[in-house]
């Protein structure tokens, strides 16, 4: 019989509900961010979203902390590379998956940082030439037919539309990424372009915002060191992309050897 007027639940009972609680519904546990992916997970062996391995040993799948030099299990190293730096899951919950190709990536290499240029503002060329195009028709009305100007409408539309398509593939091939061995852009639609500068060779990284960026929370971050330049123009959220690489940076330099 239950004592005390309580509820009539018994230690041991609240114990078993609470286990089966963790069993039944992972979602209850402490939740990490996925170093690949971003995404949100139970804090467990592997990722449910991607399958990465969370904190693990990649001989043995024992557990590990972050900080970890050894397997408590097998006795491994655990090398830089083989757990993400802090950077690395605020970047990908921001900025979502990788999108630079793995091939280009050497052994070890992860990347940890990526980003574009604002979309709008390379649409914005196009857009402002179809606007200007069909309001200087509409301007001239009275000394066209309105067969002509219907023509002449669709000709700016077209024209505006093709450059548009041409400055969309040229976002979408245009990413700017830091690894935990270097920092790199990548341009060209049909002829690849890179352009990289490891990360021991970084002098300097500099944040470049106008009053048009600052209004629109967009600006350029310069990383220049071992006789390279390398621009990021016209990114989103320019100060978190300056604060992060600095971290990536920074972790490097500390890290052993």
């Amino acid at each position: 019989m239950p004592s005390g007027g309580g509820s009539g639940v018994s230690p041991d009972s609240l114990l078993t509900y609470h286990l089966f609680d963790c069993i039944l519904c992972p979602e209850m546990a402490d939740e990490v961010t996925c170093p690949k992916c971003g995404g949100l997970t139970p804090d467990a062996r592997f990722c449910k979203h991607c399958g990465e391995p969370l904190h693990t040993c990649v001989s043995c799948g024992a557990k590990i902390s972050k900080d970890a030099q050894f397997c408590t299990e097998c006795g491994l190293e655990v090398k830089p590379a083989e757990v993400a730096v802090e950077a690395g899951p605020k970047a990908y919950a921001r900025y979502g998956p990788s999108l630079i190709p793995r091939d280009i990536l050497i052994e070890g290499e992860e990347p940890l940082f990526e980003t574009r240029p604002v979309l709008w503002l390379q649409l914005m060329p196009s857009i402002v030439f179809i606007i200007v195009g069909i309001a200087i028709l509409v301007a001239v009305y009275f000394h066209f037919h309105i067969a002509e100007i219907l023509y002449g409408c669709g000709g700016f539309f077209l024209l505006g539309a093709l450059w548009g398509l041409l400055s969309w593939l040229d976002w979408r091939h245009t990413v700017f990424a830091a690894t935990n061995r270097r920092v790199l852009r990548e341009t060209g639609i049909l002829r690849k372009s890179y352009v990289d500068c490891p990360l021991r060779n970084v002098q300097t990284i500099h944040l470049d915002v106008s009053l048009w960026g600052r209004i629109n929370r967009f600006g350029t971050v310069r990383i220049s060191g071992g006789g390279v330049e390398i621009d990021w123009e016209s990114i989103d959220e320019p100060r978190e992309a300056h604060r992060i690489l600095n971290e990536i940076v920074e972790q490097y330099r500390r890290q052993p050897g």
